[in-house]
């Protein structure tokens, strides 16, 4: 009866037809089905672009209504529904559940595209993954993936790298805004990996842009010998004129916020504490004070 029921168009036969016929529950009458018997072939179908989307739907609608969590024997009932190995249906089922560009699904879609195929015709080949936008953005991740460079070997960073990447750190960095030392540091290290250097800078910068006391101290001596002059304090810091600068303006605060406080500043900070204004903006009032 199974292959009287055949549909050579579908290449499988019309299983709900010959339940009715038997007046059978579907799953009993594929339970029965002697393949060996039949001389209807079974198609394999190994690879994704291999499956229609009309078989693709079926497959899905199929095993969703009759199998919450198919086990190896009712794939195998699966494979007679759909007349395919049951080994292709569970894979092909698999990507029709968590959509992902395979390796001959991203081939076949390359030779479409170059065929001249719009995104839209190739897409009603594949519905699986539910929208356009979906499936466009799946392949150009696979493509990127697919067209990385393999991974470069790992460079020793030297202290004189290191000390590169200080000079940088102390010239570039801006607060929120690392493109252009990222840049820069590019064009000093052009052989290694954007990830390599953000890396090293990372490791890099919280142990440059910290300011200790002996830094503050230093940079006040040489004040008084040079004045303002930052090229040449930097210089004698082993930095650059812009961290000379830095450290003197810590130096600033923390100078004024030993100073001792004033009349008319703690009358502001009373003021301050009385009206509920927060610690940030007291001390912008009192202009002397850091908090």
């Amino acid at each position: 009866m199974a292959d009287r029921a055949y549909d050579e168009q579908r290449g499988r036969c019309d299983w709900e037809s010959i339940a009715r016929d038997m007046d059978m529950p579907l799953i009993e009458c594929l339970r029965l089905f002697d393949a060996s018997l039949s001389t209807v072939p079974v198609r394999s179908l190994h690879n994704i672009t291999d499956w229609s989307a009309e078989d693709l739907s079926t497959l899905k609608s199929f095993v969703t209504e009759h199998f919450s969590a198919a086990t190896v024997n009712e794939w195998r009932l699966v494979g007679v529904y759909m007349n395919v190995e049951h080994n292709d249906c569970s894979m092909a089922y698999s990507i029709c559940t968590f959509p992902r560009i395979t390796p001959d699904l991203y081939k076949a879609i390359t030779q479409y595209r170059n065929d001249g195929l719009k995104w839209k015709d190739i897409f009603e080949k594949y519905p699986i993954f539910g929208t356009l936008k979906l499936f466009y953005n799946a392949y150009y991740r696979s493509k990127e993936s697919s067209g990385s460079k393999p991974k470069a070997p790992h460079i020793k960073w030297s202290d004189a790298d290191t000390c590169k990447i200080k000079e940088l750190i102390q010239m570039y960095h801006k607060p929120g805004n690392r493109r252009e030392l990222l840049i820069q540091a590019q064009k000093a290290f052009p052989n290694r990996s954007k990830g390599s250097i953000r890396g090293r800078i990372g490791q890099t910068k919280d142990k440059v842009m910290v300011i200790t006391n002996d830094d503050m101290d230093c940079v006040n001596k040489l004040v008084d010998v040079y004045g303002k002059d930052w090229e040449r304090i930097g210089h004698e810091i082993n930095g650059t004129a812009r961290r000379a600068q830095r450290i003197w303006s810590r130096h600033q605060e923390r100078q004024n916020a030993t100073l001792a406080w004033t009349d008319d500043e703690l009358d502001t900070l009373r003021k301050c504490i009385r009206d509920g204004v927060g610690m940030a903006e007291a001390s912008r009032l009192i202009g002397t004070k850091s908090w």
